[in-house]
């Protein structure tokens, strides 16, 4: 775990999903495969040439901005050309949460006392109906009450929209908000420089020991 300039008052969390909510590597990267092999079906085109195309992408892409990885969104929108409304569809075809993960008790009791001190939102590069999915099986969906999507934000992160409308969700100040995400510029980069404090998890063992970090600072 890494924190960056955590406020003296916390009001609002913020919270990425996928591989912040839970550890598992197999389903992360199901997600890209999924979506690699429907959308080369789609266009006709063999699974390697795909895969070339994008990676040519991304390479050009690091090597233009410091080594960082665009998200996959951004990366076939850059790449082909394929806008983030198609994406949202290809995701939904793509991920299936139900198959690799499960009720995580720890994560609940870690989330539920969050939930009892400060507001929580959501943010995901994926449909808000993916991220109901895994919420569901982890076992919080119910701390969750306001999940903003990739079908509502319009773009992917780390674009500052999506942080936008949770700002405006939790309705307090960007100094009294922490986001808590495992990519430092996907996740972390913007709410700082807006003013808020950042948590970066490397492990689910920082996630179900936010509480204690956080402290008791509650809500208003």
């Amino acid at each position: 775990m890494v924190t960056y300039a955590l406020p003296q008052e916390i009001r609002g969390l913020v919270f990425d999903m996928d591989l912040t909510l839970y550890r598992n590597e197999a389903y992360y990267n199901s997600q890209v495969g999924n979506q690699v092999a429907l959308l080369a079906a789609d266009l006709g085109w063999t699974v390697d040439r795909l895969q070339g195309e994008l990676a040519q992408w991304e390479d050009n892409f690091r090597r233009e901005n410091g080594g960082r990885k665009p998200s996959f969104g951004n990366t076939l929108l850059g790449a082909l050309g394929y806008p983030i409304a198609r994406s949202v569809e290809l995701r939904r075809r793509a991920i299936r949460p139900e198959d690799y993960l499960d009720e995580d008790l720890r994560l609940r009791g870690a989330l539920k006392l969050l939930a009892s001190r400060f507001r929580l939102v959501l943010v995901t590069n994926n449909p808000s109906d993916v991220a109901v999915r895994t919420l569901a099986v982890l076992g919080v969906s119910d701390l969750f009450p306001r999940i903003i999507g990739l079908e509502e934000s319009g773009h992917s992160k780390p674009h500052p929209a999506a942080f936008d409308l949770a700002y405006q969700y939790l309705g307090v100040p960007p100094p009294t908000v922490v986001s808590v995400g495992d990519r430092f510029p996907v996740d972390l980069e913007v709410p700082l420089a807006r003013g808020s404090g950042g948590i970066l998890v490397e492990a689910m063992e920082d996630v179900y020991a936010l509480p204690e970090l956080l402290g008791g600072e509650g809500k208003s």
